[in-house]
């Protein structure tokens, strides 16, 4: 990453990363919930020439290695989503103009031979329709891990709660619990719980995106780590490049590139589109979206997560995984094919660092394509993606 870099990086930040031995195995899943949307739903400013936003849907299946307790991070989206509360299947209609669902997180996991059955808890980033699932489909065993006032916010449910994203069956009979989080222990610039309390596995409070929005580290070796980042930010273009890691002078020949693309690839072919020509290799090419149809409820204080996040990302021990990240398709392998643990020895940081600028114009011009072309029901097309009001 650094090898065709001519500017000097600045040092990042102290992490005070904790240390252990206890480690967990962690595999990424396509929950088969593909999104094309708008840029400005969730990053700003307008940049011409991408007029799209790619977003496939990634949970995430962790087995505590010492005892063999599993846990679920994120729940991807329901399979039926008309069923969802009417407020959010209103929603769905109204604003997703691309969208697509093929199967259900638990029939994944059954696909791959995890038993539901023995999953401890569900930790769940924040309560958004690709990230909540239907709770429901879990055994009542399942708890669900929340982040601040999440239960405040959302229970009992809907039709009791009217305003609630949750039927009441997605509670009933279920234990929830909100991560107790104190400045007793931070990693970096996040409050840190230690679910596992050995260092394996640590809950961090990342607000901004949504109420209650939580990510994870994962501790994969004795000194390397994979953060669960949800949904900090959409598209790391909101995150990279930094001070910490300049944008080179060519894309790195690790990076899966587009097909229309054309090898070597000079970074110019992207900085031309990028809004701070003075600052372009230093400073991400957006920032998360601010305006009135934004899916941030607290835009500036999701920047503020967003900029704690860089240290971990130019951290050599850290890979940075977010829930919508193309790039991840063409790098890891998903569940049930493997884990993430090997990463630092594959490479896969590297990989996918540089990935983001596929969906960026090449030369200002628009090269990607859609991931989904409409809004589907049950596999069928229900409204093209490039209708009148889509």
């Amino acid at each position: 990453m650094g090898s065709l870099n001519t500017m000097a990086p600045n040092a990042p930040p102290t992490l005070r990363l904790p240390e252990g031995s206890q480690t967990c195995r962690v595999s990424i899943i396509n929950t088969t919930c593909d999104l094309t949307c708008p840029p400005e739903y969730l990053v700003d400013p307008k940049i011409q020439g991408h007029e799209w936003l790619n977003l496939p849907t990634y949970s995430y299946h962790i087995k505590h290695d010492a005892s063999g307790r599993e846990l679920l991070f994120d729940l991807g989206c329901r399979k039926d989503w008309p069923n969802s509360v009417p407020e959010i299947s209103s929603m769905l209609r109204a604003r997703m103009p691309g969208f697509r669902v093929a199967k259900s997180v638990p029939s994944i996991l059954a696909e791959g031979g995890v038993n539901v059955n023995n999953v401890e808890a569900l930790v769940l980033s924040h309560w958004h329709f690709d990230h909540c699932g239907a709770p429901s489909e879990l055994p009542k065993s399942v708890k669900m891990i929340v982040g601040p006032k999440f239960r405040e916010t959302f229970l009992p449910g809907y039709p009791a709660k009217p305003d609630s994203p949750f039927h009441e069956a997605d509670f009933e009979g279920r234990e929830v619990i909100e991560v107790p989080f104190s400045d007793d222990l931070k990693i970096g610039q996040f409050q840190a719980h230690d679910y596992f309390g050995d260092g394996s596995f640590y809950v961090l409070n990342v607000p901004g995106h949504a109420v209650g929005h939580i990510s994870a580290l994962v501790r994969t070796t004795a000194d390397t780590f994979v953060f669960l980042g949800g949904d900090v930010c959409h598209f790391t273009g909101v995150l990279r490049p930094t001070q910490f890691i300049p944008m080179p002078d060519q894309i790195p020949d690790e990076t899966p590139l587009d097909k229309r693309i054309p090898r070597p690839c000079p970074c110019s072919a992207f900085l031309s589109s990028h809004p701070d020509q003075n600052n372009s290799r230093t400073t991400p090419f957006y920032k998360v979206g601010s305006g009135p149809g934004t899916f941030y409820i607290n835009p500036p204080l999701a920047q503020e997560s967003v900029h704690a996040l860089m240290s971990f990302d130019a951290s050599p021990n850290i890979l940075i995984t977010i829930a919508h990240d193309p790039t991840s398709l063409d790098v890891f392998p998903f569940f049930p094919n493997g884990t993430l643990n090997d990463w630092k020895e594959k490479g896969w940081k590297q990989a996918v660092h540089w990935g983001f600028v596929n969906e960026l114009p090449y030369f200002g011009k628009t090269v990607r394509e859609q991931l989904v072309d409409g809004l589907y029901i049950d596999g069928e097309m229900v409204r093209d993606l490039r209708l009148p009001g889509a």
